[in-house]
């Protein structure tokens, strides 16, 4: 960050640092020069940008240690104020917006504030801050199911991490996101390889919590090749460590589902639905309630009001591959009872889902 804010020297060049800790990963030395600032904001003479700018970095200091924690208010205090005319702060608002907005399931307005953080990006000399929003935005494409858009990305912010010394970490979360990207297009032999990498970094660097991450993949992975008890393993050890990982309470439910194991399932459906609840999680609340019907066995009727509002906010985040799966679970379920004109309903859905979903997922 090369912002020229006059007067509070001192706090600027504190709070430069504590951006460049932040952005590398070096959570004890973040947490130090967070301390530190937080004692001299106090006494610091009244400068409107110099808050801001503090607040926003604070929101991704939050992030950066406890992401699960992030829930839609977590950006109240940044929406207070009126969006930035200086270049620097308002990229910074823009492109903090954008990850606020797609880690609570707001992904079509995270996109918007990609697209104007990286408008805004022309004005940022520093290679690594370049990098680095290439690899968050890497991770917007993975969320919104466009993955060669993720490695696309991924690729250009890599190549920046590991030309300079000290990222290291950003590096293996590369090599994370790739081997996600790639389970999502089934190379899975491609994805346990990069996982395998990103686990050695950790290891090397003692970041025990990190390779929780990385498990949490894995065990996804191993889900979406219906290796249930395999993937249970996984992730029931990243629950027991995680207990807020609600993405891995999902999977873990919906793998006891799919193994006929009901009670387990259901407890940790209402686990991950109270967390989801809490944190105002749009995705992942419909995530479980449709879970949570299809584990109770409940009627028909009763799972198509529910899957329909998920359909609903799912084809308008465009998630068509979530469209596909639910919409053709429910067309199998009217099929089985004969109503073919239902089940004839949800497959053409099913069929529109997969048009969209094959057209958004090409380079452009």
């Amino acid at each position: 960050m090369n912002a020229s804010l006059k007067g509070n020297e001192q706090i600027t060049q504190l709070l430069n640092d504590w951006y460049v800790e932040i952005r590398a990963r070096r959570i004890e030395n973040a947490h130090k020069l967070k301390e530190e600032i937080n004692t001299k904001m106090q006494t610091i003479e009244e400068d409107q940008n110099l808050f801001i700018y503090y607040s926003l970095f604070n929101f991704r200091y939050q992030y950066l240690v406890d992401s699960l924690s992030i829930s839609k208010d977590s950006f109240k205090q940044n929406d207070s104020f009126a969006i930035p005319a200086d270049n620097f702060l308002a990229y910074y608002y823009h492109f903090f917006k954008a990850i606020h907005s797609n880690i609570t399931g707001s992904h079509t307005i995270a996109k918007m504030h990609y697209e104007k953080a990286e408008e805004l990006l022309k004005h940022i000399p520093d290679e690594i801050e370049k990098a680095e929003f290439y690899y968050e935005l890497a991770i917007f494409y993975c969320h919104t199911q466009k993955y060669l858009l993720t490695i696309n990305y991924l690729t250009k912010a890599k190549e920046v991490f590991s030309s300079h010394k000290g990222y290291e970490l950003k590096v293996a979360f590369c090599n994370n996101l790739y081997g996600l990207a790639c389970t999502h297009l089934k190379e899975y032999e491609l994805a346990e390889e990069h996982f395998l990498s990103a686990i050695d970094t950790f290891q090397k660097e003692k970041q025990d919590s990190y390779i929780l991450i990385v498990r949490h993949n894995l065990g996804l992975m191993y889900a979406n090749q219906n290796l249930s008890s395999l993937a249970i393993r996984y992730l029931s050890e990243v629950n027991q460590k995680l207990t807020t990982d609600y993405k891995a309470i999902f999977i873990q439910a919906r793998e006891h589902f799919k193994l006929g194991e009901t009670n387990i399932a259901s407890n940790l459906i209402e686990k991950g639905l109270n967390i989801c609840n809490n944190l105002c999680n749009k995705g992942y609340i419909h995530h479980f309630t449709i879970l949570k019907l299809l584990n109770d066995n409940a009627s028909t009727e009763d799972l198509e009001k529910i899957v329909v509002e998920g359909l609903s906010y799912f084809e308008k985040e465009e998630l068509y591959e979530y469209v596909e799966e639910y919409a053709e679970k429910l067309a199998l379920k009217f099929y089985q009872e004969d109503n073919y004109s239902k089940a004839s309903k949800y497959f053409y859905t099913v069929s529109k889902a997969k048009d969209k979903n094959f057209k958004k997922g090409a380079l452009k």
